[in-house]
C-alpha cells in the first residue's frame, strides 16, 4: 500500500491512482430547474386562493335544534347506568361514578338553550339546585318549566365561545348520589342521581 513519504509528498504512483479515480466519479448534479420542482411538488407552486376554491366553503356549524332522549344510540357519555323503560318514557340513571358525563354538538357556540326532562331516584322530592350541573365548564342555572315533585323540565341558558363545525361539548353532573331507603330483596343496591329522560339543545 503507498504511504506518504517522509518528506509529506506521495508516490507518484498513488497520485496518478487519485486523479483517476477523480475523473471517474459522476459530475455533481446540477440544480433542479422550477420545471422539475414543478413536476416533483407541484401543490407548493399553486396559488393559495386556488387552493381554497378547489377545498369549497368551510363547513358550516350545525344549527339544531339537537334532541336527545336516554335510549338514543347517538347517547355518548360516561357515569351512567344503563338505559332502562319506565311508565313515563326511557330513563338513564346518573350515579355509576362520581360524575356524570355526556357529549353534546357544540352547534357553534354563542348563545345557548339546554332544557333537560329529569326523574328524581326512590321518590326523593326533586331539587335541581342540589346537583352541579356545568356546560362546557360552565355552571348553569336552570329554571323550571314543569313538575310534579318527582320528574321535572328545567331550562338553562349559556354563552359559548365561537366553535367550528363538529365540535362538541360536554354536560357534567355532579351531586352526592342517593341509597335506595327500602329493604328486601327488591332494594335496589345503586346508588342513584337524577335520572335523564330527554334533552334537548338549542340556539337560544
Amino acid at each position: 500500500m503507498d504511504e506518504l513519504s517522509l518528506d509529506g509528498s506521495r508516490d507518484p504512483a498513488l497520485l496518478r491512482d487519485l486523479l483517476r479515480l477523480a475523473r471517474d466519479l459522476p459530475p455533481h448534479a446540477a440544480p433542479a430547474t422550477r420545471e422539475e420542482r414543478l413536476r416533483r411538488d407541484p401543490l407548493r407552486f399553486i396559488p393559495e386562493a386556488r387552493l381554497a376554491a378547489a377545498a369549497g366553503p368551510a363547513p358550516v356549524p350545525d344549527s339544531g335544534p339537537f334532541v336527545l332522549d336516554a335510549s338514543d344510540p347517538a347517547f355518548c357519555g360516561q357515569g351512567w347506568w344503563q338505559a332502562e323503560r319506565t311508565a313515563s318514557g326511557a330513563l338513564r340513571w346518573s350515579g355509576a361514578a362520581p360524575c356524570a358525563t355526556l357529549l353534546l354538538p357544540a352547534l357553534g357556540g354563542g348563545d345557548l338553550a339546554l332544557t333537560l326532562t329529569v326523574r328524581s331516584p326512590f321518590g326523593i322530592p326533586l331539587d335541581i339546585g342540589g346537583y352541579d350541573v356545568l356546560l362546557d365548564g360552565a355552571p348553569l342555572a336552570f329554571e323550571t318549566l314543569a313538575g310534579d315533585g318527582v320528574v321535572g323540565t328545567f331550562m338553562a341558558r349559556s354563552t359559548l365561545p365561537p366553535m367550528p363545525a363538529g365540535a362538541r361539548v360536554a354536560l357534567l353532573m355532579h351531586a352526592e348520589w342517593h341509597a335506595d331507603p327500602a329493604t328486601g330483596p327488591e332494594r335496589d343496591s345503586r346508588r342513584l342521581g337524577l335520572g335523564l329522560m330527554s334533552l334537548r339543545l338549542e340556539r337560544a
